[in-house]
């Protein structure tokens, strides 16, 4: 489709200036994160409330929201026909197209972005690469592929999630066999002993019976 005629009201960019570089990182990536923070203030204080009718800012609000689930987060493709649709405008559009891109700039990559959007969609991104980064730590992995914010970067996060400690020690295995109870109180005593701390007076007490039973077993 030609976007020629999906030039941005109000004078926003002028004919011959060049478009600024894109305002949220090209990988930033905010899918499964419904949560877009609303500035209440700064929304009443702000032109589009004062000029607004009630569709027009409907669609406004329709684009702020589909714009933060979009790759780029906080942008939106630069095409009349996906933003009828995104806005639920539909064939009101072009009458409501004015009001429902207010303050949205067309930027070197081809797509929209509005300043205040991708303000909030940088501090959720950097927010989301912290919390990879802690989740990284945590499981004693290198931050692979935090930066990218791709489907296989969510589906590690949520399987490491899934894990438990306990889940990953509750067996302990030597060449693929489960260790018997005495087995189990021998390691325990000598890794004890190993790191310099007295053992235990039950489990010297299980040691010795786990050896006793075992002495027993070979006898027998």
């Amino acid at each position: 489709m030609n976007n020629a005629h999906t030039s941005l009201p109000d004078g926003a960019q002028g004919p011959h200036s060049p478009p600024p570089a894109p305002l949220t990182p090209p990988q930033s990536d905010l899918r499964g994160l419904p949560f877009m923070p609303l500035d209440t203030c700064r929304l009443l204080d702000s032109d589009l409330f004062a000029l607004s009718t009630g569709d027009g800012f409907k669609c406004a609000v329709a684009l702020w929201c589909k714009a933060w689930q979009q790759v780029p987060a906080g942008s939106l493709p630069h095409n009349d026909r996906v933003l009828a649709h995104l806005s639920g405008a539909g064939g009101r559009w072009p009458a409501l197209r004015a009001v429902a891109l207010h303050g949205w700039v067309v930027c070197s990559d081809g797509r929209l972005y509005h300043p205040v959007i991708a303000e909030k969609a940088n501090q959720a991104w950097k927010a989301r690469l912290a919390q990879r980064a802690r989740a990284a730590r945590r499981w004693g992995r290198e931050p692979e592929a935090v930066c990218h914010g791709n489907a296989d970067a969510h589906a590690r996060e949520r399987e490491s999630e899934r894990e438990t400690p306990s889940r990953r020690s509750g067996q302990e295995n030597t060449g693929g066999l489960t260790q018997g109870p005495a087995l189990r109180g021998k390691t325990r005593g000598r890794a004890g002993r190993a790191a310099g701390r007295a053992p235990h007076p039950l489990e010297e007490q299980a040691e010795r019976l786990g050896l006793r039973a075992m002495g027993q077993k070979e006898e027998g």
